[in-house]
């Protein structure tokens, strides 16, 4: 099951993630999703994510 979140983000980083997506042909939504998933398995990989 997938959950929304709503963030507020700088309008430069705004501008470069438009600009990311636009060049990979996907929706802004689905590159923010994709580097979150990726950010997290990094932080769980380095040891960086809170153990449960």
């Amino acid at each position: 099951m997938s959950k929304r979140v709503q963030v507020t983000l700088p309008d430069k980083l705004v501008s470069d993630l438009e600009k990311w997506a636009d060049s990979d042909g996907r929706p802004l939504s689905n590159l923010c999703a994709f580097l979150l998933e990726q950010a997290v398995k990094q932080a769980k990989a380095t040891g960086e994510f809170p153990n449960d």
